[in-house]
């Protein structure tokens, strides 16, 4: 099969841009393609690891430097530079068009901002394939999470169901993450530093369980209260390093959580989740055996407490099990042959 993937525009599909979670599912998603032996057209920037054929510049890095205008990659969306999207999508129209085949798939996660895209080729088909957000529009769309599929379903007002919407989880290399089978006795946040990430709830709840937090992520600093430390933003390798010697990582996002990458990349690492009992983590968080879901201060601070009392072995055994590139692509592979049949029979496929 052949696959036109369409970063954003205010990226290079880098690890160097690892803030932005875009561009992470991006490139791991053309990792995926690729294991599966597909052919893979990548419409980005010019600086590059996502595996691909080819590789289409539609905006330049100094183009780029100069409409992000001092924005930081990671604030960048459609509505804050929409200079960055005006200039790369006309780009990635051509280009689609000069190399597009019959049966040809486009895949992109920009939502609405890239709906444009699929009405200059109606004769392709448009795959958002890991939907985390609520601007989605394809009638080919791989959602992140049950609980997300069923948001944006009553969002969007629809009480029909789609026979070509599918629940795919976000993958990982499970290789990528240390595990440790020893840890300290401290807890982590992993996560932008804003009030609807519940950073509040994490430093007071760790203060009350008597257990030090080490924060790590780019926001508010100032919102790092009650003696916990904050990191900054580090490095994937040095994010992964404090987890995985961590007691316990603290999820306590306040708004429905598509999916929790932080979650299940912790429980990579052997580490327990303690989450807010909504959103994702209810899907990636084993109450009792994985984490603590909450639904109150008490139950944050005994499960941070309790944390040490869970099996890591099990942990990441488990997280592997659901969430590792080598189970997952078998789902994606399923999913493009079921809409390879609508360029013959269709719904009527026996």
């Amino acid at each position: 099969m052949r696959f036109h993937l369409i970063a954003l525009p205010n990226v290079q599909t880098t690890k160097a841009y690892h803030l932005d979670g875009f561009c992470n599912i991006t490139i791991r998603f053309a990792r995926l393609l690729k294991d599966l032996g597909h052919t893979v057209i990548l419409y980005a920037s010019e600086e590059n690891e996502a595996p691909c054929d080819e590789l289409v510049t539609v905006i330049s890095k100094d183009e780029q430097k100069v409409l992000l205008d001092g924005c930081p990659y990671q604030y960048a969306m459609a509505d804050q530079r929409k200079a960055l999207w005006e200039r790369s999508i006309p780009r990635v129209a051509t280009e689609i068009g000069r190399r597009k085949q019959r049966g040809d798939f486009m895949c992109s996660v920009g939502g609405l901002t890239h709906k444009c895209l699929a009405d200059v080729h109606s004769d392709l088909m448009f795959v958002e394939f890991s939907v985390g957000y609520l601007s989605s529009f394809s009638n080919y769309r791989v959602f992140e999470s049950q609980i997300w599929r069923h948001c944006v379903h009553g969002m969007q007002s629809n009480q029909m169901g789609k026979f070509f919407d599918e629940v795919i989880p976000m993958f990982f290399d499970e290789k990528a993450y240390p595990f440790r089978l020893d840890k300290e006795p401290f807890a982590v946040y992993v996560g932008r530093v804003i009030p609807n990430k519940g950073i509040s709830v994490a430093c007071k709840a760790a203060k009350l369980a008597g257990v030090p937090l080490k924060v790590i992520g780019h926001g508010e600093p100032k919102l790092v209260t009650d003696g916990a430390e904050y990191l900054g933003a580090l490095s994937d390798e040095q994010r992964d390093d404090w987890v995985s010697r961590a007691s316990c990582l603290i999820c306590p996002t306040l708004y429905l959580e598509p999916f929790g990458a932080m979650a299940v990349e912790a429980q990579l690492c052997g580490t327990p989740v303690i989450s807010t009992d909504f959103g994702g983590f209810v899907e990636t968080v084993e109450q009792g055996k994985t984490g603590y879901r909450c639904k109150y201060l008490g139950e944050f601070v005994r499960g941070i407490k309790d944390a040490v009392k869970l099996d890591p072995t099990y942990i990441r055994s488990r997280a592997v099990g659901l969430y590792s590139m080598n189970k997952i692509k078998h789902d994606y592979q399923q999913y493009f042959e079921r809409l390879n049949m609508l360029w013959d029979k269709g719904w009527d496929t026996l």
